[in-house]
């Protein structure tokens, strides 16, 4: 298969399908995107510090801790009940509050957006206020805890070496009990210099105060937001047209068609010789079929052919098929070199001596019906010299050709149809005059002479039906 053969298999074939797909989420998107409210974007932003940020992951950190403030529920149910919006926390901060960062700088922008530019103006007020709160603050009760408490901690232990010191000044330097309240002091300064170092770690690690700085403000937007229904419609268009050539791809891939004659050629390996535009006696068919018959004569005169065997590939195309054979045939002023072309249908066909095949297949076709079309072919043996294509016909169509095609063909080409005596009036013959005083025998009591009942025809003719 060539690649024009899998495009006009899978996208000329199925472009009503793929332009459904295509057409229909574009269409919806862009009726529901005209629906939609505008939405306004309230902005604040804040200085984190100081230091710039030593890479992007540094720069992440911080961007992550604002949101992640931001985001609290407590945080954000807070700011819903100063707008007097009943929301769920969570959700509304899942899609409408979000962090951006100024590059690696520790500048970040709190972002809020709503339909209502007042709500969306006061929610964002409400969070950034928490945010530098809690980043200027938040910190400092722990580590002044920790810092208390290691100071008790020293407080304990010079007042339990001032009382060993006491002790000491009250024994006798060469007893034992001098000896143990040395080896006290000795653990008592131990550990007050770890104490000592853990209290200078803590007051080298505090956070310097008011470390979170409002650069700008909250202000009400009185502008909404670039709406983006083109760019949605388009994108839902385009995924329309992905799903569309796929399921295209699975219905040639299920039920496999061929849509042009050319390619039923191909497929068939015989060349094709010409294509009719209708399946009918009408001018264009006439003219049509001239230079098919011309070029059917001339591949059958390769083979010395007596006959051209028309087989159909859609047998329901009968009816209409042995009216257009009869124009592929001899015509005494046009054509008298012609070969004549008679249909491969349900009855009998006379061959001939030495018959020709031509395919006659309709441009829109399955290869199933093809496959078994060409097993048929192989089985009568006789050369096969081309493929004759017209359109596909509808079912409409089909239905209004059995309606207009008489109830009997003729079974050779040119034949007249058989005339029914119930339905025509054979005019009366002329009654010959008779001699005086002979008796006219088969007369009617007018005197008129009767007359044959089908006249030119034989009895067998007459009760054929």
């Amino acid at each position: 298969m060539t690649i024009d053969d899998a495009f006009g298999r899978v996208i000329r074939g199925h472009w009503l399908v793929i332009l459904l797909c295509i057409v229909a989420p574009y269409a919806a998107v862009s009726y529901l995107s005209r629906g939609e409210p505008d939405v306004y974007e309230a902005v604040a932003r804040v200085q984190m510090g100081t230091e710039l940020a030593a890479s992007n992951v540094q720069a992440d950190a911080t961007s992550q801790r604002v949101l992640g403030i931001a985001t609290s529920p407590g945080v954000v149910r807070s700011a819903l009940d100063k707008a007097r919006l009943r929301e769920d926390p969570n959700d509304f901060a899942v899609h409408y509050i979000d962090v951006r960062r100024v590059g690696v700088s520790p500048v970040m922008e709190i972002v809020v957006t709503d339909t209502n530019p007042a709500r969306a103006a006061t929610i964002a007020r409400s969070i950034t206020a928490d945010v530098i709160k809690v980043s200027n603050v938040g910190d400092q009760p722990t580590s002044n805890q920790r810092r208390q408490a290691v100071q008790n901690q020293l407080d304990t232990l010079a007042r339990q070496r001032s009382r060993l010191a006491a002790r000491l000044s009250n024994v006798d330097p060469k007893g034992g009990t001098a000896l143990a309240i040395q080896a006290q002091l000795t653990s008592l300064t131990t550990a007050q210099a770890e104490l000592e170092r853990q209290m200078s770690d803590l007051n080298l690690a505090a956070p310097s105060p008011s470390h979170a700085v409002l650069l700008d403000p909250v202000r009400v937007p009185s502008v909404a937001l670039p709406r983006q229904d083109t760019q949605r419609a388009a994108l839902a268009g385009l995924v329309g047209a992905l799903v569309g050539g796929g399921l295209a791809a699975g219905l040639e891939a299920l039920r496999p068609r061929l849509r042009s004659g050319r390619s039923i050629a191909r497929a068939l390996e015989m060349p094709h010789v010409g294509h009719l535009p209708r399946l009918d006696l009408s001018r264009r068919t006439t003219n049509a079929a001239g230079p098919v018959a011309d070029r059917l004569a001339l591949l059958a005169r390769r083979y010395d052919a007596s006959d051209v065997l028309a087989v159909l590939v859609k047998p329901r195309d009968e009816a209409s098929a042995r009216p257009v054979a009869a124009l592929l045939g001899p015509d005494p002023q046009k054509g008298p070199h012609r070969v004549p072309c008679s249909v491969v249908g349900r009855g009998w066909v006379d061959p001939g001596d030495s018959p020709v095949v031509a395919v006659l297949s309709p441009r829109h076709v399955r290869v199933r019906d093809l496959v078994d079309t060409m097993s048929f072919v192989d089985a009568l043996g006789w050369p096969v010299v081309g493929l004759v294509s017209y359109p596909r016909r509808w079912f409409w169509q089909r239905r209004r050709a059995v309606k207009s095609a008489p109830r009997h063909e003729a079974t050779t080409a040119g034949a007249p149809s058989p005339v029914r005596p119930w339905k025509t009036r054979l005019p009366g013959p002329a009654v010959p005059a008779a001699p005086v005083g002979a008796e006219s025998t088969g007369a009617g009591q007018n005197g008129a002479e009767q007359a044959e009942p089908w006249p030119g025809k034989g009895p067998e003719e007459v009760l054929h039906r």
